[in-house]
């Protein structure tokens, strides 16, 4: 008889994470190979916020640099532990009130994480935080969705994939749907994944990520705001222009 187990939205988040990303995410994976370059380019010690599992600090530490990683999930935090060296230290941390000793030449915040902070009020305070930790000349380099809330108000229940999961043998089938709340410019999403060992047993997790929509206008004025003087904005990972078709805008900013 086939049982139904209901898990957490953690365990869903750090459970699927590096294998789901690898599955889909075809076009952010670019993001790697720039954040390497622009490392080089501004050089260490590095500071990354929201660093997950560390999709981007293993490339990174490879490469020598010495990084310190910063995410306030303890489960992708151990994810990373699984996988890092000497270069890394690791702080479980909220990217607004984090306190570190030391100050970097580059901090960088990737993949729309920026965005997880709903309010201007959160965002200036991440953002001065990190101004506090960036060394004279210091630069800051954010990865900003600006196509959040282009979808339609609600979308219900809807299957994106089934797909084979290694790990456990099993196959996994991930549905989607989200609200988005127009006033304040966020979308609410609920990813559920139903897991099938095989031996038919059935595994249900549930995921919850909510992001704030960051217009192009704002994220300059919000950038000055704090003290940040625009150095560069892409519109792809191969550092082209910004068109009415670019799915992802970083900016590189530098401390004043």
């Amino acid at each position: 008889m086939k049982n139904n187990l209901l898990k957490s939205s953690s365990n869903a988040s750090s459970r699927f994470y590096d294998w789901e990303f690898n599955l889909i995410c075809s076009e952010q994976k670019k993001d790697v190979n720039m954040w390497l370059k622009l490392a080089e380019k501004f050089g260490g010690p590095i500071l990354e916020l929201c660093c997950g599992s560390g999709r981007i600090t293993i490339p990174l530490s490879e490469k020598g640099f010495k990084i310190t990683a910063l995410d306030n999930s303890v489960e992708m935090l151990q994810l990373l532990k699984e996988k890092a060296d000497d270069n890394i230290e690791i702080i479980e941390s909220d990217m607004t009130s984090f306190q570190l000793k030391k100050k970097f030449k580059f901090a960088f915040i990737s993949y729309s994480s920026f965005q997880q902070l709903l309010s201007k009020k959160e965002q200036i305070k991440c953002l001065k935080n990190i101004h506090k930790h960036l060394k004279d000349g210091g630069v800051l380099g954010i990865d900003i969705n600006p196509c959040i809330c282009e979808e339609p108000d609600i979308l219900t229940k809807t299957h994106l994939y089934t797909a084979w999961y290694p790990p456990n043998n099993s196959t996994v089938s991930m549905f989607t749907s989200h609200k988005i709340d127009r006033k304040n410019g966020i979308k609410h999403w609920q990813d559920i994944y139903v897991e099938i060992d095989k031996t038919g047993n059935e595994t249900v997790y549930k995921n919850q990520i909510s992001l704030k929509e960051c217009s192009h206008n704002y994220m300059v004025n919000i950038l000055e705001e704090c003290s940040f003087a625009i150095i560069d904005i892409f519109g792809d990972f191969e550092e082209g222009q910004v068109t009415k078709n670019s799915n992802n805008i970083i900016y590189i900013t530098g401390k004043n």
